[in-house]
């Protein structure tokens, strides 16, 4: 049996130290039994198979329907750069980077001896080739995020220079998502290749597609060349599943048919049962902070009077939601980023707190007695709560229970008021508002704000960006144009045996995940 000792997973461990010191940390009665990552002698033979509510639809990074693709295509298609729990932008295909003083170009040197699947090498012409296609696809979802990038230039085999049309300090963060993905200049120049269904080859990631069953399941076998990092690709084979019912999920992994589940941190019950599940048994419940915030997207077309959308803030108490039905595990906010990631205001003034009395006023002011919701079947608590809420300010609230892509599809179509459901971020406050009020989330289109996002994406003074970042906090809750409720925390019960899934979370989203440095512990080879 080949085995294998990390050295990333050294990192792993000293953030679990941390996690739990800051009150995360692993579940009740599971942190003593996580393996020792330093120690740690891993199984290079072994499978392991995860179960999340994010869907596989695809694998094309530039053309992702949703922001759960990732967990399918992270293992495939590395990234120039690599964002961190908290948000910290680290190395990954780019050796390292430098942003002029008056960040109008940045020089990035690239790692060397990279190769795609397919042979291609990984260098500069590589870089060029697949940040033109994010930026010329038609139908690519990143482009909007490369609007400022004007032209690269190559000053070396591994080296470029990325010229701007306009101050852009915030780069490094945008190529650490589907923006920096890599993708083969083969593939991409061959125009029978549909990524979404089939990367095949077409990246330097340590896994290849095996298997995809749409909307169901991928298989992955690890790559037969040695990965460029020698602490990716620990598994033979990996498997992840959609299995969107949660009881399915608990079964499964309580049952050994699974070795890693997400845990629903939206129903409060699905997270106390998989405390109680770590308790005293082989699995070990991870509990990160993530930046994604529980909310009610409200759809302002149908709703354009402000009062009406400030009376459903005023009239949604998110503190007795978050004490209450989540038991603390979401921590109650009125503003977007949440306290230790990028864009949270220390001295925040919410400018709609809970006041059930003037959401009263306002609701009867505008006439406005009735409202529906749209939410994903089998997750009404939320909904009913708040229908609750609003009943006490003279509101009747019709709920529309619906498969997760007719309830967003009612949302978007205006055949709703609202959507149930949650934000998440997307690199930095600038891009995350960015994000929220595109036309596939809020489709909310406000002059003003869409200049303060300007601003805080050119700002290149440290206090200057903080100082508009504040300002841009602030107009995004005056806007009301969703009900902020509370941050979750990303839950996941793992068996006993499996290391490096800490690092596995960076705090993105709920179910967000790239399991490249997960691997299973083996026994040591006989000396």
């Amino acid at each position: 049996m080949a085995v294998h000792t990390s050295r990333r997973l050294i990192g792993a461990a000293a953030l679990a130290v941390t996690m739990l010191a800051a009150g995360c940390g692993y579940g009740p009665g599971s942190a003593s039994e996580a393996p020792d990552p330093g120690t740690a002698v891993l199984d290079r033979e072994a499978d392991l198979i995860a179960a999340t509510t994010a869907v596989p639809t695809g694998f094309d990074p530039h053309r992702e329907r949703t922001s759960g693709e990732r967990v399918y295509y992270y293992p495939v298609f590395d990234r120039l750069t690599r964002a961190e729990t908290g948000g910290d932008i680290v190395p990954m295909l780019a050796d390292s980077w430098e942003t002029a003083p008056d960040a109008m170009s940045m020089r990035m040197s690239l790692r060397k001896g990279v190769e795609f699947h397919d042979g291609s090498p990984f260098d500069a012409s590589a870089l060029v080739a697949s940040i033109t296609r994010a930026q010329q696809l038609p139908d690519s979802v990143v482009a909007p995020f490369l609007t400022t990038l004007e032209r690269i230039e190559i000053v070396g085999d591994h080296e470029v220079v990325l010229h701007y049309s306009a101050p852009t300090p915030d780069m490094p963060t945008v190529l650490a998502g589907p923006a920096g993905a890599m993708i083969s200049p083969a593939a991409l120049a061959d125009p029978t290749r549909d990524l979404r269904v089939d990367p095949g080859t077409a990246g330097t990631g340590p896994y290849l597609v095996d298997k995809f069953v749409p909307s169901q399941s991928v298989r992955y076998v690890r790559a037969a060349e040695e990965n460029w990092d020698p602490d990716a690709g620990q598994l033979a084979r990996l498997e992840i599943r959609f299995i969107a019912d949660d009881r399915t999920r608990d079964s499964a992994i309580r049952a050994g048919e699974i070795d890693v589940s997400y845990v629903n941190s939206v129903v409060a019950q699905s997270v106390r049962q998989a405390q109680l599940a770590a308790q005293g048994s082989t699995l070990r419940l991870v509990d990160v902070p993530t930046s994604q915030l529980a909310a009610l997207w409200i759809q302002s077309d149908r709703l354009p009077d402000h009062r009406v959308r400030e009376a459903l803030v005023r009239g949604i108490d998110r503190d007795a939601i978050a004490d209450g039905y989540y038991q603390g595990g979401c921590v109650p906010s009125a503003q977007l980023p949440r306290e230790g990631f990028p864009g949270y205001v220390d001295d925040f003034v919410d400018p709609y707190p809970y006041d059930p009395a003037k959401a009263r006023e306002l609701a009867a002011e505008a006439g406005w007695t009735r409202f529906e919701i749209s939410y994903t079947a089998g997750r009404e608590a939320l909904p009913v709560i708040v229908a609750d809420n609003l009943a006490e300010i003279g509101v009747e609230t019709v709920l529309r229970p619906g498969t997760s892509i007719e309830a967003l599809t009612a949302f978007r179509t205006a055949q709703s008021d609202s959507f149930m459901y949650s934000m998440a971020s997307e690199g930095t406050l600038a891009d995350t508002v960015k994000w929220t009020t595109a036309d596939s989330r809020l489709s909310y289109d406000d002059p003003e704000l869409a200049a303060l996002v300007e601003q805080a994406s050119r700002a290149v003074d440290p206090e200057d960006r903080e100082r508009i970042n504040a300002q841009l906090v602030t107009a995004v809750a005056e806007a009301a144009i969703f009900v902020p409720i509370c941050h979750y925390n990303t839950y996941f019960l793992v068996a006993s045996d499996v290391v490096g899934f800490d690092e596995a979370l960076n705090g993105e989203s709920q179910f967000m995940m790239d399991l490249r440095y997960v691997g299973r512990v083996g026994e040591a080879e006989p000396s």
